[in-house]
């Protein structure tokens, strides 16, 4: 068995999808033994990892799958793994940086109160 990193495309719509078009890319690994058998099993589970709910207007919001754009085999994962990276191209680098800079003390403040085993 190989692993493989799927990247799926999903477009988020909400409501009657009255607003700035927005898609989530998430990458996902499966467990297969081939490339084709990959491809089979990531377009049989593509329906499955759509979502929707309510947001706080009372608005519908769902996950329309549009595809599989990605699908790469990969080591087996070990610590430390990379799984994706992505390249960005801000037109404010300055702004991108204050961006991950306000998610790294995000994530301290939320590792401050989860309890140590």
């Amino acid at each position: 068995m190989k692993w493989f990193a799927v990247k799926y495309v999903y477009q988020i719509v909400s409501g009657e999808g009255n607003h700035s078009p927005q898609f989530d890319e998430q990458i996902r690994l499966l467990l297969s033994r081939s490339i084709s058998e990959a491809l089979l099993k990531a377009q049989g589970l593509a329906r499955q990892f759509q979502d929707s709910f309510k947001n706080i207007r009372g608005e519908d919001v769902s996950w329309k799958f549009i595809g599989i754009s990605g699908l790469h085999e990969i080591e087996a994962p070990e610590d430390g793994t990379e799984v994706t990276s992505f390249i960005h191209e801000p037109t404010d680098a300055e702004a991108f940086k204050d961006h991950v800079g306000r998610c790294r003390e995000y994530l301290l403040d939320v590792l401050e109160t989860v309890p140590v085993n």
